[in-house]
C-alpha cells in the first residue's frame, strides 16, 4: 500500500501484498500490460481508419515518361530535402553523416539527459531540442512539398512566367550546384547575366534558371536569348555578339538541376 493506506493505481489487488517496496510498480506485468493495452487500442483504431478510408493506387508506372519526377513518401520528405543542401561531392553529409549524428543523439539521450524532473519547463535542453527538431522536420517537409509541386508544374508546362521561361521554384543558392563551370558560357553568364538571375542562377530581378536545361534545349535557349523579353530582358540579353549568345545557351543547356 502507498502512504496513507491507498492502493497504487495500476497494481492488481491480488498481487499488491507481494510488493516488497511500496510506492513502486513492477514492470511485468503491471506496466507492460498497460503499454500493451494502449498499443492494441491504437492498432485497432488504425486498422479501422484504413478499412473505412482506403487509399487508391496511383497510375501505372510508365518507364517511358521522362517528365516523371520521383519523390519519396511524405514522412521521408524532410530527409529528401536535406539532400538538396549537400550537392555534388558533399552528398555524403546528407546521406550518411547528418542522419548518423541524429540517430546517435537519439540513442544516447537517456545518458545525455539524466534529469529526474519530468516537467518540460524544468528540462530546457531536452524541451528545446524537441521543439527545434519538430520545427525543422515540419519546415523541411513543407519546403520539399512546395518545391516538388513547382517542379511538376514546370515539367508539365503548366507554370509559365510572363517572361516566357519555364517556371522553376525559388530555392536558396546553397542548394544549387551549377555544372560545367569551366565552359566559356559560364564566364559570360557570370559577368553579364548574374546581376538579374543571381550568381547561382537562383533568381533575383529575373526568374531562376538553374535547371532550365532540363526543359529547354540549346536551340530553344538561343532563340529565347536572341529575342529577349522586353522590357525586363533586352534582345540578346544585353550580350554583345551572337557568339556570346551561343556560348551562354550551350552552358545553360547543361544546367539540369542535378
Amino acid at each position: 500500500m502507498a502512504a496513507g493506506g491507498e492502493r497504487i493505481p495500476g497494481t492488481p489487488r491480488y498481487r499488491h501484498h507481494q510488493l516488497r517496496n511500496p510506492g513502486t510498480e513492477p514492470f511485468l506485468p503491471n506496466f507492460l500490460l498497460k503499454e500493451w493495452i494502449v498499443g492494441a487500442v491504437f492498432l485497432l483504431a488504425f486498422i479501422l481508419w484504413v478499412w473505412f478510408n482506403p487509399v487508391d493506387l496511383g497510375p501505372r508506372a510508365n518507364p517511358d515518361d521522362t517528365s516523371f519526377i520521383p519523390v519519396p513518401d511524405w514522412y521521408f520528405l524532410f530527409l529528401y530535402q536535406i539532400l538538396k543542401y549537400y550537392p555534388g561531392q558533399y552528398i555524403v553529409f546528407g546521406t550518411v553523416l547528418v542522419p548518423l549524428v541524429a540517430t546517435l543523439l537519439l540513442l544516447f539521450t537517456p545518458w545525455l539527459d539524466v534529469s529526474k524532473t519530468r516537467h518540460p519547463y524544468k528540462r530546457p535542453l531536452a524541451t528545446g531540442a524537441m521543439v527545434l527538431t519538430t520545427f525543422l522536420v515540419i519546415w523541411l517537409t513543407n519546403e520539399a512539398a512546395v518545391q516538388h509541386r513547382a517542379e511538376v508544374a514546370a515539367a508539365s508546362g503548366q507554370g509559365q512566367l510572363s517572361a516566357g521561361l519555364v517556371s522553376l521554384p525559388k530555392i536558396p543558392a546553397s542548394q544549387i550546384h551549377l555544372t560545367a563551370t569551366d565552359m566559356p558560357g559560364y564566364q559570360i553568364f557570370e559577368q553579364n547575366c548574374s546581376g538579374c538571375h543571381g550568381k547561382s542562377a537562383e533568381g533575383g530581378f529575373g526568374p531562376p534558371i538553374y535547371a532550365i536545361g532540363k526543359y529547354w534545349d540549346e536551340n530553344k535557349l538561343k532563340s529565347f536569348i536572341t529575342q529577349g523579353s522586353p522590357p525586363k530582358m533586352p534582345p540578346k540579353g544585353g550580350l554583345s555578339s551572337e557568339s556570346d549568345v551561343e556560348k551562354v545557351a550551350q552552358w545553360l543547356a547543361q544546367q539540369k538541376g542535378s
